[in-house]
């Protein structure tokens, strides 16, 4: 072992330049979800979080934010808690709809805190529905986000093909909330339509009018924005 040697409690520690630049190269070179909590490291922010399921959750498994753990009007101890590090509470996904939700970048058992990204470029499972999917959402489960034409996460990477366990490298938070398309023919207020990307014609999205209703035949210019988990439209071309 040479200078790399463990040493007792109590035991006078002499370590040499070799050994405590090694330990610096070591700390160095560690994956980024490795930081400690509450620090932002280089590809996510990552959290404390308690998991409250009946079951362990696997790395980049998915819990739902049901709320926090260490309530700051509870009492000094839970305001202090608060204060250093606060954790938050996972439940299962409930689906689509658990806007908020973090990836787990370690294992976390049923019970016990852990570490998840809750923003930023995390990777996890997929199940992929289309292979035009650019958006990633939580649905009811642990195991994987689910794949669509709108999301709270942006897929920056998918493996090739279409169902579920397939890896992916998603943007947490930040998603594309914008677009810029066009539709075909009338559109009623209250109903949906597909909307087809202007800078990206592979790409479509099924968007709903709660404005007024749309006549006319043909192609029309058109602006839809991610709002409360649905796309709506926002502008339209007059017929």
């Amino acid at each position: 072992m040479g200078d790399y040697q463990k040493v007792r409690v109590g035991q006078p520690l002499k370590i040499s330049a070799k050994c405590w630049n090694r330990v610096l190269d070591t700390v160095a070179t560690q994956p980024a979800y490795l930081t400690g909590p509450g620090e932002y490291s280089r590809t996510n922010l990552v959290v404390q979080v308690l998991n409250t399921t009946s079951a362990a959750i696997p790395v980049w498994g998915v819990l739902e934010v049901s709320g926090v753990v260490n309530d700051p009007t509870a009492g000094s101890s839970s305001a202090a808690q608060w204060r250093d590090v606060p954790v938050i509470k996972g439940i299962t996904p409930t689906g689509s709809t658990a806007a908020k939700f973090v990836i787990a970048v370690e294992p976390i058992k049923a019970g016990k805190i852990g570490r998840a990204a809750i923003d930023g470029v995390v990777q996890c499972k997929l199940d992929i529905k289309a292979v035009s999917d650019s958006f990633a959402s939580p649905q009811a489960s642990t195991t994987s986000l689910k794949t669509g034409q709108s999301g709270e996460a942006a897929i920056l990477w998918k493996e090739s093909g279409t169902g579920p366990g397939k890896w992916g490298l998603v943007r947490i938070g930040n998603v594309r909330s914008l677009v810029r398309g066009t539709f075909s023919g009338a559109w009623a207020k209250g109903a949906t339509a597909t909307v087809t990307d202007a800078v990206t014609s592979s790409v479509t999205y099924t968007a709903k009018n709660y404005f007024s209703s749309i006549t006319g035949t043909g192609s029309k210019a058109c602006a839809i924005s991610y709002v409360g988990g649905e796309w709506i439209l926002i502008a339209a071309e007059c017929p």
